[in-house]
């Protein structure tokens, strides 16, 4: 199904042509009716010769709504375009070509009205004026229908003219990311709240849990109408009426976007190019303050121009656009930038990014953009992983107009190009794999040069000192295991050739140590003695302990590993002659003291090998 709309300046019969197209008054305000002027948007459907049905949205012409117009092209698929054979070409008239160029409008059907008002020759001479007018944009090339709503001339044509111009076009796009831009909002007794909108991307079934941007809510869609019809599911291109279960209307408002639930995201920052119209009588300066409009939505933002100070007219740039409230976008998106005030229409864009870019220089956010503009799969993927270490296939540009499978099936052709690596934990790409291999090794053997007194780093660490996600450093650390770039001695990594050694004065320190060990081996220093000493000495505490040639118990208690096991084992056959075994019994054993015997027997309780019952201490075996 296919959604029309229609523009033109302000009373060139726009609302009259639809009526008498369809039977239905698009006009459906009663200012509208006492005006006689469209000020909001209207809706309608035709049956076209060949049975296809097609939706209509007509729009306002005043320059006052110019804001309406654009929430209702933001969606359709062709145009009606409207002049008015006794007034001709007039300045809404360009301003909505205007519009419809930059939004990317590719089809439509120029209609001629009230041609019963004018003589032959100035039908002639506006004919010729609109081809004019039309030249070098979408409308160059298409069929000018001359008709009369009133006098019901040129209707068939204009129908038949609109079956051609939709039988030459794709079907809208269904990439299974239903989402729809919300216009009205109403209840009605007995229903509830109901909001109405063109659906694009993807189906919307009846029963479907929905969320609703910005505000993140949720509701159930109860029923869905399509021209007056209840329908189990809607596809795209429909003009859709929701009947929604659990929300109030008063929550709800034109702009609101609705998609599937946990699906959208919404942010106040956009990455986006911007052209600016060639008429524009003044140039886009850096940090103006713009509207911009995209779908329904209506926001205040800043424009931050990146390559240059100001855009003049005519002219292309790339910008960062912050807004004062939330929205929501997804790559590929065009939008128009207009002036708060007056209401000026400044140009019109494209979404490259609906997300802030990380830290980084204006000339990497120029590089990075750059790369986009042209919104080919292949560009966007791998830009997005220069954004991102790591990301998982099903999490990859979710708000891009492409479906999850033809961005698998692209990462596939990217993989066989050795573009990109796939890891359990997702996606990354080749030489970023690369690069962050290669850095941690830089950052090992920098710490094996400043502390070779050490076993190396942690891997937490190292994603900490490379700025990037343990998950998915633990990937590159399983990596360079097996290609035995790097080892592993329990919780430390370094590099494969790499052994801690202690300097020439530490060895001294080493030495020290050792022959208080050895001089008292069942009452040896305390952690706190020996740091007493001076600064080397925790260094070379520091080794032993990692070397495992030192052992450490509660209260800084220090013992000799080797005389440990010694200690384990003639506890173990005091405990196995007398079944359990007191802490004072254990110091006569050992011939030591409490201030030992405690934290050994804590130690063993630690390894499982005892355990304490009251004042006892028996085998964890027995128990």
């Amino acid at each position: 199904m296919f959604v029309i709309g229609t523009a033109g300046h302000v009373d060139h019969g726009k609302s009259s042509l639809i009526l008498a197209l369809t039977g239905i008054d698009p006009d459906r305000l009663p200012e509208e009716k006492q005006r006689g002027m469209t000020i909001d948007l209207g809706f309608a459907w035709l049956k076209l010769p060949n049975g296809q049905e097609v939706g209509i949205v007509d729009v306002p012409g005043h320059e006052r709504f110019i804001k309406n117009m654009i929430a209702g092209v933001g969606a359709i698929d062709g145009v009606i375009f409207v002049v008015a054979a006794d007034d001709g070409w007039m300045p809404q008239s360009q301003e909505h070509l205007d519009i419809l160029k930059l939004l990317r409008i590719k089809k439509g059907v120029i209609a001629l009205t009230k041609v019963d008002l004018v003589i032959e020759d100035w039908l002639k001479l506006m004919e010729e004026d609109i081809k004019l007018k039309v030249k070098n944009s979408f409308l160059e090339n298409s069929p000018i229908i001359k008709v009369s709503s009133t006098g019901n001339i040129g209707l068939e044509e204009l129908k038949q003219a609109l079956m051609e111009m939709f039988s030459e076009m794709e079907p809208p796009k269904d990439i299974d990311k239903p989402r729809l831009f919300i216009d009205r909002v109403f209840t009605m007794t007995g229903r509830g709240t109901i909001v109405t909108g063109t659906l694009a991307l993807g189906n919307l079934t009846l029963g479907q849990e929905v969320e609703i941007l910005p505000q993140k809510v949720t509701a159930r869609i109860r029923n869905i109408q399509t021209h007056k019809k209840d329908l189990k599911f809607a596809s795209p291109g429909s003009r859709v009426a929701l009947n929604l279960s659990g929300i109030e209307k008063e929550k709800l408002s034109r702009g609101n976007v609705i998609l599937n639930s946990n699906f959208g995201k919404v942010g106040t920052i956009l990455q986006a190019q911007v052209e600016v119209l060639p008429d524009l009588k003044l140039p886009l300066k850096q940090g103006s303050q713009v509207q911009i409009l995209l779908g329904t939505q209506e926001v205040l933002e800043r424009v931050y121009i990146l390559e240059k100070e100001k855009l003049e007219p005519g002219e292309i740039g790339l910008v960062e656009l912050k807004a004062k409230e939330e929205m929501t976008a997804f790559v590929g998106d065009r939008f128009i930038l207009r002036y708060p005030g007056p209401q000026i229409t400044i140009g019109g864009g494209v979404v490259l990014d609906p997300e802030p870019l990380p830290n980084i220089k204006k000339e990497a956010k120029i590089q990075y953009l750059s790369k986009r503009i042209n919104l080919q799969l292949p560009d966007l993927i791998l830009s997005e992983l220069e954004k991102r270490n790591c990301i998982q296939p099903s999490e990859l540009l979710q708000n891009i107009h492409f479906s999850e499978q033809e961005i698998r099936n692209e990462l596939e052709k990217l993989k066989s190009q050795n573009l990109i690596v796939t890891i359990p934990d997702g996606v990354v790409l080749s030489q970023k794999w690369k690069e962050i291999a290669q850095r941690i090794q830089n950052e090992l053997q920098t710490e094996h040069r400043q502390h070779s007194y050490k076993l190396g780093l942690t891997l937490a660490e190292l994603a900490s000192r490379l700025k990037i996600e343990e998950k998915f450093s633990q990937e590159l650390i399983n990596f360079l295991l097996k290609a035995k770039q790097i080892a592993q001695r329990g919780a430390f990594l370094s590099l494969s050739d790499f052994n801690p050694q202690l300097s020439q004065s530490q060895r001294k320190v080493e030495q020290i140590i050792w022959d208080k060990f050895n001089s008292s081996p069942l009452t040896p220093p305390t952690k706190e003695e020996l740091l007493k000493q001076n600064s080397e000495f925790e260094t070379v505490l520091y080794f032993l302990l990692q070397q495992n040639q030192l052992i450490e118990l509660t209260e800084g208690i220090l013992f000799k590993t080797a005389e440990f096991e010694k200690i384990k084992s003639k506890v173990i056959d005091l405990m196995q002659q007398k079944g359990k075994v007191t802490v004072g019994e254990v110091k006569e054993h050992l011939a030591t003291t409490r201030k030992y015997a405690v934290p050994i027997l804590e130690k063993l309780d630690q390894l499982e090998i005892t355990k304490r019952v009251g004042d006892y201490r028996i085998l964890n075996s027995v128990a």
